[in-house]
């Protein structure tokens, strides 16, 4: 009620200061309508960047119309007051702004003399005064007065008491200390005893009622000792310094216990009882941290936090004693009370007994996290005192975390400097292999993050998101080290430049408690390893494109499993089909098949012939010619193998490559079955009986070629090359190597699932490898037909050469006869037509076809409706056209 009070008193006098005419009611409906506006405003400060900018650009169209006085003059002033802005300094500065009618235009340069301080008076010198007041040596005051001419019974009185030869002194009660008669018994004066009964009577502590009579007597018998309030109050000053007191005690745990018998007039024994245990309670947190802090300890960091609480504890101790130099000085505090010093005791130790709170829970965690418990405790505990409000506690937990850290920034600075590593890092969550790596896994295997029990990173939580940039500039920096490159120590600049303290975190923006301390430290800590992260990811990056040849090797996989260059792809394809076809064993053999593709990719430049080998993983010697001839899991048993550099090895790993193979083996299968599909020459016959025959044959030859050529497309144009594409361009927009090798996962694992050749896709792809084989049926249906077809022309050509030298020798006439020769020549003709060969085989390879045609179909057309994949949608029409009769 009084803030809003107060903006209802500062309203209404803005409004009678700026309108001066208005008459109270019209005052009111404004205040009303003014406090209105505000309750209902959404936006809570102003925008500091945007006045920045409205400021700059008012120094920027003051240079455009040529008044460069007055840019000078606001940029010297901007500068200026960019040293002493406050919190409210943007505000201000939007209240001018939006008053200023005209700035550029009518501003004077004549009114900022008005604003210059006044010129400081100048030193007062002797020039100046004598100037003023000349001196006047007219009575000689100014000389030298020469005191040996005249003497005086003082001088002389002084001459004697200074003479040590003069006389001897002839004091009775003088007693030479070098004489051996001397007694110590003689420098002893005799002294009241009274005043030393008092000081003893004081000292409430020696007497037995404290000591003996309770133990005796016990506490309720014990006879109670009255204290002065003075007299409280300088013990529990004691007590509070961690110094022996006699009405406080500590127990074995550590605990601060008050004495029952002791009391203080006009004080309840209730009331004294309960402060004074609210002074022990507050004791004992201070000894147990004190305690604490001095503990033996090997871990840099727990000593970094046990150094700053010690020097906390120092400004606690020095507060305290500023108290008990107040109170024995009765002149400054005549009146000492408690309940005053438990106010000032509870200002001066409030966060330290926060930090109390955080060492006992460290006492109760685990010891190998300590260091991280200590963060973690503190980082809590910023947050919380921010959520509450409380900005001297959020400041003081703030630079005590920042101290901290500082060490802990340590190990991790040095790996992301040069990639080093120590044993003693015992906070740091980065560990390397007992033993060395081969090179071509050296990104992945030899280094890796520390996890718990739970799978946790062994790393501050607040640290968890950044641990990964941190881990991969570690590693950046190694690489680049065995690639022969020595970046050095260029990556200080970025972390001089980003110190992590509380001024560079919490007070850079000056917004105070109004954001949030995770987003200013995420911000702080991100910006103090992005650069050098940025660094050396740019650096290896840039390596691996121009030295190493990623691209190079990317092109060359293409070329060698992708068919990218379809000319020499279907060369060695066909010349590999041939071999097949004819029989001849030795085509898996692997030095043929080396050589085959060695002649056919010689002249590539991308691929490195030393490092393609092709090989047969079963003998072909032992096998049945008939299934090598007429299976397509023949051509599974091809591998293909290229070594890739190992600094490419590390993103492309071997596995992939298995996935390559894997598609070139789909791919040769598909252009096998083309290429026994296009070899086969379609018989021609004018006779209808046979044409019905046929027509099973071409049917089932064009349904089979729409298949393959609907495959084959889908593959290699809508799978392989727009897949490639796309990876090829978020490889080159990765930000590190990590980016890279997900990146490069990503599309292995997307060409694996378009081109079924996952788990889940299993079932579709063995459909297509039996439609496939389809192929080589109907082969063999089609070269038995043209064999018989053949045969049987043979035999009709000898037949009517021998009819026709007949039909020479015999001369008839009739046309009878010969309407009857030619129905004989007919019937006999038709018994040597040759009939289709195997009509039922093909009317059973035409269901089988049409059955896995619809399974392949309905799938993909499921898969392409549940993922909404367009390549699938697309395979999903061109088969359903496939599949009309």
């Amino acid at each position: 009620m009084a803030h809003n009070a107060q903006i209802s008193a500062l309203v209404e006098q803005l409004i009678k200061s700026t309108i001066r005419t208005l008459s109270d009611a019209e005052v009111e409906q404004c205040k009303h309508s003014v406090l209105n506006t505000l309750v209902e405003a959404k936006s809570s400060r102003v925008n500091q960047f945007h006045v920045r900018d409205r400021l700059d650009g008012l120094v920027e169209k003051a240079r455009i119309l040529n008044n460069d006085p007055l840019a000078d003059a606001m940029h010297h002033r901007l500068a200026e007051l960019s040293t002493r802005s406050t919190r409210w300094t943007p505000e201000v500065l939007s209240l001018l702004l939006d008053l200023s009618d005209r700035p550029v235009h009518d501003t004077k340069l004549e009114d900022l003399v008005l604003l210059e301080p006044p010129s400081s008076p100048s030193a007062l010198t002797w020039s100046a005064i004598l100037a003023d007041d000349p001196l006047d040596d007219q009575d000689d005051i100014w000389n030298n007065v020469d005191f040996a001419a005249d003497g005086s019974d003082e001088e002389e009185v002084l001459e004697a008491n200074g003479s040590d030869v003069a006389e001897p002194i002839s004091d009775p009660n003088w007693l030479d200390i070098d004489s051996a008669e001397a007694r110590l018994e003689d420098l002893i004066q005799p002294q009241d005893d009274g005043a030393l009964r008092e000081i003893m009577d004081a000292q409430f502590w020696k007497q037995q009622a404290v000591t003996s009579t309770m133990d005796q007597l016990g506490q309720d018998k014990a006879p109670m000792i009255t204290l002065t309030e003075l007299q409280a109050v300088r013990e529990t000053t004691l007590m509070l310094l961690d110094l022996p007191t006699s009405i406080y005690t500590v127990n074995d745990r550590g605990d601060v216990l008050i004495s029952p018998i002791i009391g203080i007039r006009h004080v309840s024994q209730g009331s004294i009882t309960d402060l004074l245990q609210g002074f022990a309670e507050i004791g004992g947190k201070l000894r147990k941290v004190r305690s604490w802090s001095r503990r033996k300890t090997a871990i840099p960091l727990e000593q970094k936090f046990q150094a700053a609480i010690e020097s906390r504890l120092l400004k606690v101790d020095h507060g305290l004693n500023k108290i008990q130099a107040r109170f024995l000085q009765p002149q400054h505090q005549p009146n000492p009370s408690l309940l005053q010093l438990h106010d000032e005791v509870c200002s001066i130790t409030r966060y330290m007994q926060q930090v109390y709170n955080i060492t006992v829970k460290l006492e109760s965690g685990s010891s190998a996290k300590l260091s991280f418990d200590i963060l973690e405790h503190l980082f809590d505990k910023i947050c919380a005192n921010q959520s509450m409000g409380d900005e001297g506690g959020y400041e003081y937990m703030a630079k005590l975390f920042f101290e901290c850290f500082q060490v802990y920034l340590r190990p991790i600075r040095r790996w992301m400097e040069t990639g080093l590593l120590s044993n003693q890092d015992q906070v740091m969550f980065v560990g390397k292999s007992q033993e060395d790596v081969p090179l071509d896994s050296l990104w992945r295997d030899q280094y890796y993050l520390i996890q718990d029990a739970n799978a946790k990173l062994h790393a501050p939580k607040f640290l968890h998101v950044t641990a990964h940039k941190i881990f991969n500039t570690g590693k950046s920096v190694i690489f680049l080290r065995n690639l022969g490159y020595e970046e050095g120590r260029s990556g200080e600049e970025y972390f001089d430049a980003n110190a992590m303290t509380y001024e560079s975190v919490c007070q850079l923006a000056d917004f105070g408690m109004v954001s949030p301390f995770t987003e200013l430290f995420d911000m702080a800590f991100d910006a103090w390893i992005t650069g050098r992260h940025r660094s050396a990811s740019l650096m290896l990056h840039t390596k691996l494109e121009s030295e190493c040849g990623l691209q190079r090797s990317l092109d060359a996989l293409e070329h060698i499993y992708f068919f990218r260059n379809g000319a020499l792809s279907t060369d060695v394809a066909f010349k590999l089909f041939e071999q097949i076809n004819h029989g001849e064993l030795e085509w898996s053999d692997s030095f043929v098949l080396t050589e085959l593709f060695h002649k056919t990719f010689g002249a590539t430049a991308c691929i490195d012939l030393e490092c393609l080998e092709v090989r047969s993983v079963t003998d072909t010697t032992s096998r049945d010619r008939l299934r090598v001839k007429r299976s397509m899991d023949t051509l599974e048993d091809l591998q293909i193998t290229y070594l890739l550099p190992w600094p490419i090895a590390n993103i492309i790993p071997a596995k992939s490559l298995k996935v390559y193979a894997r598609i070139f083996v789909f791919l040769l299968q598909i252009h096998r079955a083309k290429y026994l599909l296009q070899m086969q020459r379609l018989p021609r016959s004018a006779s209808p009986t046979v044409d019905r025959h046929i027509l099973h044959l071409y049917s089932l030859h064009h349904r089979l070629l729409w298949f393959t050529d609907v495959i084959l497309s889908y593959v290699t144009d809508m799978v392989l090359s727009a897949s490639t594409i796309d990876m090829r361009m978020n490889m080159r927009r990765a930000e590190d190597v990590d980016a890279m090798i997900a990146v490069h996962e990503a599309y292995v694992s997307l060409l694996q699932d378009r081109c079924f050749l996952t788990q889940e896709n299993a079932p579709i792809h063995q459909a297509i490898i039996s439609l496939l084989d389809l192929t080589v049926l109907f082969s063999d249906v089609h070269s038995l037909y043209v064999s018989r077809t053949e045969e049987a022309r043979g035999a009709s050509t000898a037949l009517n050469m021998t009819r026709t030298a007949e039909r020479q020798s015999v001369d008839s006439d009739s046309d009878e006869d010969e309407g009857n020769n030619e129905l004989d020549n007919t019937s006999e003709h038709s018994h040597f037509k040759p009939e289709l060969a195997n009509t039922g085989r093909l009317v059973s390879m035409s269901d089988t076809f049409g059955k896995l045609h619809g399974y392949i179909s309905a799938a993909v057309h499921g898969m392409s409706k549940a993922n909404s994949v367009p390549c699938w949608e697309m395979l999903s029409r061109s088969l359903a056209v496939g599949g009309r009769d």
